[in-house]
């Protein structure tokens, strides 16, 4: 009975973990999760940044919630009866809605006669001198066959759950149809988590196991190799829904993160247990290898907790977390369960053999080369993150982000909200067309939305009863425009702050901008900051656990140099790939060193141990090549994603991995030999 308790302990904490997932689990999709200073449930308005802030305040101000563009197509167009009374039936459908506190669309688009409100639709047909009303441009398109229709949320909804609603009302009366915003984005970013969390690492843990399979040569062996890490990913989220906090888009990895690399100290402890044949023997030689290779590997990934964003660090105590249970389990575990099999078949060498001097020193000097013109490569990688990035050019985002360019030439827009002390009059108008007009004029911006025809005073009644003008005027002393960015403005956005302050004389109007986009700038700002932290505290913390491993400074530099050149080619890939650094791509330079590095310390230890390198490559080199090749089949499943994110993260590992076996099993027998 003593000899099952380890495994009954372990069953236990997997069940109860399991209901703990099942009942407390969730995952947020918000994009602040990025900001620097943001901490899970904390008031987004406590956060110490302005423009999270101003993001804040402008819904306070104005009443309204997030904002869905639903874009609609028709090949007829929508100057005939029939489509504007097809479309005419979709707007009241939402205006009746509960969660929609309004509609902007060409049907209530104001004209002002004189002191008459009139619209531009005239026996149920919209009228084509809607064309010559430039509040109309990001309303309808110029040939009439594109529609938007702003859907304006009430305030604190939560957008993202109607997505499917707005489609599902839209089917009924349009075929073609595209939608664009925050919410949808979070929606479908949302369904994509969930499958990280749940869909891939089962395909993950099938393809991991019969490649196992194949080089352990039993089935048993190669299942809890991979059931290890399996069952310290449940124990791992269990014990982090049980703080009440929900995985994120980046802390959602961590299941592939602990399958895929978790996986290889099984490799390793079972290949030991071949070569000394014992249990006792295999615990003693292999445990200081297995346990600083995790170590280096938790180095990589704590490093993350010298980074501002609380995103960040969430990975990297939850990988640290579930890969020392790992470590544990397999030591726990591991004995047990071998001493129990019946004779096993000898693992495959996977055809590993030491190629000799000549290859290694050509190869070394390639990557010296490659190295030494990397500056010169890397400067060009484009630091962009954003919400519409993570998805591919074919995916219904990408697909709608295109329509939103080519054919409105917009990508989303920003506010800027004017503030008097006084009331506005009449006289603000000409003074805020002259802004308007100004702004037009810049390349950073499509258009200024705002019904610059109708005077203020009069302006201010209209919306008393006119949801589509209430949009624009919160009181008699306060009004926003609605600036439209074009894709060069999203991403120059902190230019477009520039161009709005050098635009509005000092003392005119007290004014503050406000938008997604400001935020996101804000966080590519941190992402840059996050990537140095990291791979400095990174490499630091990595240093000085091999040098504790071998008390040597040259014996520590042989083993350093893969990661060195791993992480260097990291970034040239990068470039070549044009691979953009987000907030996915930052943190691969980091995990490469801590994988990368359990190869050098394992061929290094077995070298250290018989004092042969040649040896050393062909009694560990099985393992490690099986374990990288592992470690890509693994996240090769991710390149199947709709995510771009996912893809980037993907290809960066796989040829990272690809750098590091290449550089660990023929370069660095070579470096420890002359080392000796």
């Amino acid at each position: 009975m003593k000899k099952f308790l380890p495994f009954m302990l372990v069953l236990t904490a997997v069940f109860i973990s399991i209901i703990i997932i099942f009942t407390k689990g969730n995952v947020y999709t918000g994009p602040e999760v990025f900001l620097p200073g943001y901490k899970y449930g904390k008031d987004l308005e406590e956060i110490k940044n302005e423009n999270v802030k101003n993001f804040v305040k402008v819904s306070k101000d104005f009443n309204d919630g997030s904002n869905i563009l639903l874009i609609l197509y028709d090949q007829n167009g929508f100057f005939n009866k029939e489509n504007t009374l097809k479309l005419k039936a979709l707007q009241r459908e939402f205006e009746n809605s509960s969660f929609i506190k309004g509609v902007l669309s060409p049907l209530n688009l104001v004209k002002i006669e004189g002191f008459n409100k009139s619209y531009y639709v005239s026996d149920d047909t919209l009228q084509k001198s809607i064309l010559n009303d430039p509040n109309a441009e990001n309303l309808i398109s110029h040939d009439g066959k594109y529609v938007i229709l702003n859907l304006i949320f009430k305030p604190d909804i939560n957008a993202r759950k109607y997505t499917n609603l707005i489609e599902e009302k839209t089917k009924k009366l349009f075929d073609k149809y595209y939608l664009f915003g925050e919410p949808v984005i979070d929606s479908e970013l949302f369904k994509e988590l969930l499958n990280q969390t749940y869909v891939y690492p089962v395909i993950m843990f099938v393809l991991i196991v019969l490649f196992f399979y194949f080089q352990v040569r039993s089935f048993k062996i190669s299942l809890f190799i991979v059931f290890v890490p399996i069952i310290s990913s449940i124990i791992t989220m269990g014990m982090f829904f049980l703080t009440g906090r929900p995985l994120n888009t980046l802390t959602v990895m961590m299941v592939s993160f602990l399958l895929i690399i978790g996986s290889g100290y099984g490799l390793h402890f079972y290949n030991a247990f071949h070569r000394f044949d014992n249990i006792d023997e295999t615990k003693k030689h292999i445990s200081k290898p297995i346990l600083f290779s995790m170590l280096t590997t938790v180095a990589g990934f704590l490093s993350f907790l010298f980074v501002e964003i609380e995103a960040f660090k969430e990975l990297g105590i939850l990988v640290s977390i579930g890969l020392s249970i790992t470590v544990g389990l397999i030591f726990l575990l591991g004995g047990n369960y071998l001493k129990y099999l019946e004779k096993l078949n000898i693992p495959s060498s996977l055809g590993i053999r030491y190629l000799g001097n000549k290859v290694a020193v050509i190869s070394f000097v390639i990557f010296v080369i490659i190295g030494a013109l990397s500056p010169f490569i890397i400067k060009n990688i484009s630091i962009k993150s954003d919400m519409v990035s993570y998805f591919s050019k074919n995916s219904k985002i990408g697909t709608a982000y295109k329509v939103m360019e080519d054919v409105f030439n917009f990508r989303e827009p920003i506010y800027l909200v004017l503030e008097k002390d006084t009331p506005f009059l009449a006289t603000d108008n000409d003074k805020i067309k002259i802004i308007k007009e100004k702004l037009e004029e810049n390349e950073l911006i499509s258009n200024v939305s705002f019904p610059n025809n109708i005077p203020l005073p009069f302006l201010y009644n209209l919306s008393k009863n006119t949801p589509s003008l209430s949009y624009f005027i919160s009181s008699r002393n306060k009004i926003r425009l609605i600036v439209y960015l074009t894709s060069k403005g999203y991403y120059n956005v902190e230019k477009v702050k520039e161009l709005i302050a050098s635009i509005i004389p000092n003392g005119l109007y007290k004014y503050y901008v406000a938008g997604s986009a400001f935020i996101w700038a804000d966080i590519n700002k941190s992402i840059r900051k996050a990537q140095i932290q990291s791979l400095s505290f990174a490499s630091i913390l990595i240093f000085i656990m091999v040098f504790i491993i071998f008390r040597k400074i040259r014996s520590t530099i042989s083993v350093m140099i893969p990661i060195f050149f791993t992480a260097i080619m990291n970034f040239v890939f990068m470039a070549v790939f044009k691979i953009n650094l987000d907030i996915s791509t930052s943190i691969t330079s980091s995990i490469l060193m801590g994988l990368v590095i359990d190869y050098s310390i394992h061929l290094a230890s077995e070298e250290y141990r018989i004092k042969d390198p040649r040896k050393a490559v062909l009694n560990v080199g099985p393992p490690i090549l099986a374990n990288g090749l592992g470690l890509i089949l693994g996240f090769s499943v991710l390149l199947f994603s709709s995510l771009k994110l996912f893809k980037s993260i993907s290809i960066l590992i796989i040829l990272g991995i690809g750098v590091g076996l290449y550089f660990t099993l023929l370069i660095q027998p070579f470096l420890l030999k002359k080392r000796r």
